[in-house]
């Protein structure tokens, strides 16, 4: 089946998500829009005007509201409906966010950022929902946890809301404990930029994606290193990394320990538009043993995102050339990967 290619954006893809009815897309671009796609059909649903690139986004449960960060330092929390800005506010040294997120019961959000210089320290600020609903002009932050001399690049909320865990551009993974603040475990994985960061439906498993051209699935509970994906022919930046959802799933019959990984070599290395020579395919491992699966072509650039459905039935990315492609991935192509 060909895939939906969705063209909507002037810049590059910095983000996408599906979500929790999973009849939704929403693709963020540096072109300061984030734009709003059936998932199912591929129409253009709606547009979402930011001040500024965008480079994080999520939306809660009932699919009410939308809430974004840019590179100016604004929050924006948006009526995920109609387009409409509820509130936006701002952090006192405008930094790039890199990350905004719901905790699991969608009444708070973390908002991940470091300064502008190398070796600044990093923050990730906690805000009471409904404290930011109320639309005041200065509200301050819960808790902000500080993580010195290094800048995260992502954030997720883990355990049920009780820590966090950030991924930084020294190659060092953290997870802290949100009531106390305290660091509760920290490791270098990676030996560049932690890009992208993944954890299993059922937290059993961390993936990450780094600019050192590997992706490492990652026990969250002592962050030892269990299985590590290479590829290589051509060695690439792996810029976005998923797991298929159904890793979790307590039916052995429809488990799939797949890890799908993206990127490409950087646009000024590239002599060539073929996706393949320049790594900008999106490939299949087994996350468990390390093992290449297969792969979906057909982008013409650097991969800088992907998401996947979370009932597993749909795959899409979004890359440097402003494109997002999504894949139905539960066929039989894609379901016998593993008997080939």
């Amino acid at each position: 089946m060909k895939p939906l290619v969705l063209k909507g954006h002037s810049m590059p893809i910095t983000d996408i998500m599906f979500n929790k009815d999973n009849d939704l897309l929403f693709s963020a671009s540096k072109d300061r829009n984030i734009t709003l796609w059936s998932s199912e059909y591929g129409e253009r649903i709606g547009t979402y005007y930011h001040g500024a690139a965008i480079y994080s986004m999520d939306i809660d449960d009932q699919s009410k509201y939308l809430i974004s960060s840019d590179s100016t330092g604004f929050v924006y929390i948006w009526e995920a409906s109609n387009g409409e800005i509820i509130h936006k506010f701002s952090l006192d040294k405008l930094p790039l966010i890199h990350s905004v997120n719901f905790n699991y019961k969608n009444d708070l959000i973390s908002v991940g950022y470091g300064g502008r210089s190398a070796g600044s320290d990093s923050c990730i600020d906690i805000y009471k929902f409904a404290d930011l609903l109320q639309k005041k002009e200065k509200t301050k932050p819960i808790k902000q946890i500080l993580i010195p001399k290094d800048k995260i690049s992502k954030t997720r909320w883990f355990d049920l809301g009780k820590s966090l865990i950030a991924t930084s551009e020294k190659g060092v993974i953290y997870k802290y404990d949100y009531e106390s603040k305290n660091l509760l475990l920290q490791k270098k994985v990676h030996d560049n930029i932690i890009m992208d960061m993944d954890i299993s439906p059922k937290e059993e498993l961390i993936l990450t994606a780094s600019k050192d051209g590997k992706a490492k699935v990652i026990n969250p509970d002592t962050f030892d290193i269990m299985s590590e994906l290479f590829p290589q022919n051509p060695v690439r930046n792996i810029n976005a990394c998923k797991f298929n959802p159904l890793i979790s799933s307590d039916d052995e019959k429809v488990v799939k320990y797949h890890a799908f990984i993206a990127g490409g070599q950087e646009s000024r290395d590239v002599t060539t538009t073929a996706s393949k020579k320049g790594g900008f395919e999106t490939l299949i491992y087994d996350c468990m043993f390390g093992q290449e699966l297969g792969a979906i072509l057909g982008h013409f650039g650097p991969v800088n995102a992907l998401a996947i459905s979370s009932d597993g039935e749909l795959l899409a990315s979004g890359s440097e050339e402003s494109s997002v492609r999504v894949h139905r991935i539960n066929n039989d192509e894609y379901n016998n990967l593993e008997r080939r």
